[in-house]
């Protein structure tokens, strides 16, 4: 009897070990390595810190590294993360090409990678979180011709080696397309913005201005940044403010202040808070139970149908900021007034 018993307790005890052993791991066993291609703007700034946000709340382990804008070093940061033992990567790729290497080195040590508000292309990325950047496009094409019967406008797209600016490019055009009011607009110029930077949108609009003898009534921008360098120029070359329709992108505090100045008129906010949360989820899940949900589309990046998380925009101007971006808790009252 006595060996019986001794003989159940080894088999349950070897049954325990065996399960434990197999068993996924819970929240607070989970590393996630997040790689970001820079913090600088303030855009950025909040999905960092609603990813460390998410983590805390569920008991993950959040590892950050910053490319600084350098591909190479982003490349060798993925590297280290490998090596730390990471259960997954979530990535936002300083260049969208030479990212495929993240996902390669990656998939050989078994570690899924999550694009994070950029597709990683022709590669084998096993997910990907973004936002549905046509109809980002398409809400500023909406706002122009909303405000404006007809006018003189100008397109400043974001960096053309980015896909999502080709995707609010398309979004833009489509739209344009379209609208039954389009034949009214006539477009003065349209380019890429390198690097969706201010200093570049402010130069090209500058230049703009000193070719173009037509008053300028719009400027879609696909981003604030390129918003405020394109209000600036605007207002060098002797444009008052609230003069122009200026859109922009991100709905960033730096929009706001400059709306509430009569400078940008509106900015297309994207649910960022929602876009962490789930791609701090979906890792969580996927270490959990070896799945991934929730998935609403599927986006090609020259290899593979990616698997994809798309949150829908919305715009945001003076008449529903308030709301959308303080009442929400984007935003405190004393950030948005107390400059």
């Amino acid at each position: 009897m006595n060996k019986n018993k001794v003989l159940v307790t080894l088999i349950i005890l070897i049954a325990f070990a065996f399960f434990s052993s197999c068993a996924v791991k819970n929240n607070k066993n989970v590393k996630i390595g997040f790689l970001i291609h820079a913090t600088t703007s303030s855009r950025w700034q909040m999905d960092i810190a609603y990813v460390k946000e998410r983590a805390a709340e569920i008991g993950a382990t959040i590892i950050l590294k910053d490319a600084l804008g350098d591909e190479n070093l982003q490349l060798k940061q993925a590297s280290e993360l490998i090596e730390e033992g990471v259960d997954a990567i979530i990535v936002v790729a300083a260049n969208q090409n030479t990212a495929a290497g993240i996902v390669r080195d990656a998939h050989k040590a078994n570690v899924p990678v999550i694009g994070y508000d950029r597709l990683i292309k022709n590669s084998d990325l096993d997910y990907l979180v973004s936002f549905e950047y046509e109809k980002v496009g398409a809400l500023m094409v909406e706002y122009m011709t909303n405000k404006l019967d007809k006018g003189n406008f100008v397109m400043l797209w974001g960096d053309a080696l980015d896909a999502n600016a080709l995707m609010i490019k398309n979004g833009i055009e489509k739209a344009l397309a379209s609208n039954p009011k389009a034949s009214q607009f006539n477009l003065v110029y349209k380019t890429f913005v390198p690097d969706w930077s201010y200093k570049n949108a402010n130069h090209i609009m500058k230049d703009i201005l000193t070719f173009s003898p037509e008053k300028i009534d719009a400027v879609i921008a696909c981003n604030d940044p390129l918003g405020i360098g394109a209000f600036d120029a605007l207002v060098e070359n002797g444009y008052q403010p609230g003069e122009v329709i200026i859109t922009g992108q991100d709905a960033t505090l730096d929009f706001v202040h400059s709306m509430l100045n009569d400078g940008m008129t509106m900015s297309v906010a994207k649910p960022i808070k929602e876009l962490a949360y789930g791609a701090v989820d979906l890792v969580a899940g996927l270490i959990k139970t070896g799945k991934a949900e929730g998935f609403n589309s599927r986006v090609n990046n020259g290899r593979k149908d990616v698997p994809a998380k798309l949150f829908s925009p919305l715009s945001v101007d003076k008449s529903n900021f308030e709301n959308e971006l303080i009442e929400s808790g984007v935003f405190t009252r004393e950030q948005v007034f107390n400059k």
